[in-house]
């Protein structure tokens, strides 16, 4: 490697955590370790939010120099938030007033949190939770008024008039029971710039591990994007380096790989 490696930004789903067995590879968990006790900085890069990556026990098992969730919704420190894309306030009582005059399910989060509505145990919500593995929102009861990145609605394509008149934000359908609308369309390479702006880092002092579409540019910025074996075609085109499957040593194949490990 020209330049040393500063900084080492891994997605979540299939990348660290593996979903044959719902649990993180331990070669990656001392892998990820090792280096950081070597100097060089480890970030998340998820789409999920840091309550769901909380809820499967992530910050137990690695202890993160910055948070980048939610697909590029938020970027923070441990200390600092770098930047989020709230929706607005105004925004969000619109959007809550349309949801509870159609009497729909729906969730809410925020930077730390997540809130969920379900309506007389509604089995789009129950769908939802059957395919994605995700620890459970507390109740909308207990939401206070937080500033709002995303809110998902657990309706089917059927409802989709439901959006018709919500304007001005990003409405995504990404399941077959679930939108999400937010301020506007997230980037995993936001959340990359961000950070190494703040540490006065260069994306070629930068490595990035992951699996999927949403990978993509993040690997397109950075000098050392690595997609595991068992990513998506598209994701290994645009990889720097292919390592090995998840279970196969994946993470501790690509860091040995990028010389950061022996």
């Amino acid at each position: 490697m020209k330049q040393k490696i500063k900084a080492v930004f891994f997605d979540f789903d299939w990348t660290l955590f593996d979903h044959k067995t719902h649990t993180f590879v331990p070669s990656a968990i001392d892998a990820i370790n090792q280096i950081q006790k070597n100097g060089v900085k480890i970030f998340i890069n998820s789409a999920r939010s840091y309550y769901s990556l909380a809820g499967l026990n992530t910050f137990e098992n690695l202890h993160f120099d910055g948070f980048v969730v939610s697909n590029g919704a938020s970027t923070f420190l441990k200390d600092k938030i770098l930047y989020a894309h709230f929706l607005c306030k105004e925004k969000v009582e619109e959007i809550r007033n349309v949801l509870e005059k159609e009497n729909v399910s729906y969730m809410i989060s925020t930077i730390n949190d997540a809130y969920i509505k379900n309506v007389d145990n509604d089995p789009n919500v129950k769908r939802f939770y059957e395919v994605f593995y995700e620890p459970y929102p507390k109740d909308i009861s207990l939401y206070n008024n937080d500033d709002v990145l995303t809110i998902q609605v657990y309706v089917s394509k059927d409802k989709d008039y439901i959006f018709d008149n919500i304007k001005n934000v990003t409405i995504d359908r990404f399941f077959e029971t679930n939108v999400e609308i937010s301020a506007q369309l997230f980037s995993k390479k936001e959340g990359i710039e961000a950070i190494i702006n703040y540490f006065g880092f260069n994306p070629n002092q930068i490595a990035a591990f992951g699996d999927d579409i949403n990978d993509l540019d993040m690997f397109d910025f950075v000098k050392y994007g690595i997609c595991l074996g068992n990513g998506k075609e598209i994701a290994k085109k645009h990889a720097y380096y292919v390592t090995t499957n998840i279970e196969d040593d994946g993470i501790l194949n690509g860091l040995k790989y990028l010389k950061l490990i022996k």
